[in-house]
């Protein structure tokens, strides 16, 4: 099975509470959870968010909608990501920012064709970059996951949950996506301000 987890929470510093944010109306965060489920079920996403009390209303509102949410460390982000496998057991699973209402889902379908070889330890599309940020997925192998013990990090690793296997790329087996067209790489499509908000809601859609 290959679930999904979405990374949130209320306390960005620079745009506090963005993930909730309407986008065109709707919450940045449900616009990426619909644009998910085009290739795997809600049923299959769970909202990864920290014990702190800001990211109660997202849960509140995420449980209203009727989308799992895993609640756990604030700052060790990869051991939040270690205990919502536990809870939510699967073979493979996405890692994506709930900042990213622009996600071309047809990106998680090529990483799905690619899966099918258990020696591989991370499918990702930005190793090197060639799609635009907020265009960022990751698809990890969960056994080889699992086996990475998140003490032996660094506080930098545990924050950027795949950041361990880009700095030591020896160590494991990594498969790239890469575009068509590598200037792409120049082009923000991740929500990281309000002008971010007001600026990507007058791109045109690019399904």
């Amino acid at each position: 099975m290959v679930r999904v987890f979405i990374q949130a929470r209320m306390s960005s510093k620079r745009f506090p509470g963005k993930v909730l944010a309407p986008f065109n109306g709707i919450p940045i965060l449900t616009c990426v959870i619909e644009r998910v489920d085009r290739v795997i079920p809600s049923s299959r996403i769970v909202i990864l968010t920290s014990t702190h009390q800001s990211d109660d209303p997202l849960v509140c509102y995420m449980q209203n909608a009727g989308i799992s949410v895993h609640r756990g460390a604030l700052e060790n982000v990869f051991a939040r990501f270690q205990s919502c496998l536990r809870e939510y057991p699967c073979s493979w699973f996405f890692r994506i920012c709930a900042d990213s209402p622009r996600l071309d889902n047809a990106i998680l379908q090529t990483m799905l064709i690619k899966n099918d070889k258990s020696d591989v330890d991370l499918i990702t599309n930005v190793f090197p970059r060639t799609f635009p940020k907020g265009q960022s997925v990751e698809m990890l192998n969960s056994n080889t996951f699992e086996g990475i013990d998140p003490h032996s990090l660094t506080s930098a690793q545990q924050e950027h949950v795949t950041k361990v296997y880009y700095e030591k790329p020896e160590k494991y087996k990594i498969i790239n996506v890469e575009s068509l067209d590598p200037g792409l790489a120049t082009i923000n499509f991740s929500v990281d301000t309000i002008e971010d908000l007001y600026r990507l809601q007058n791109f045109s859609d690019l399904e």
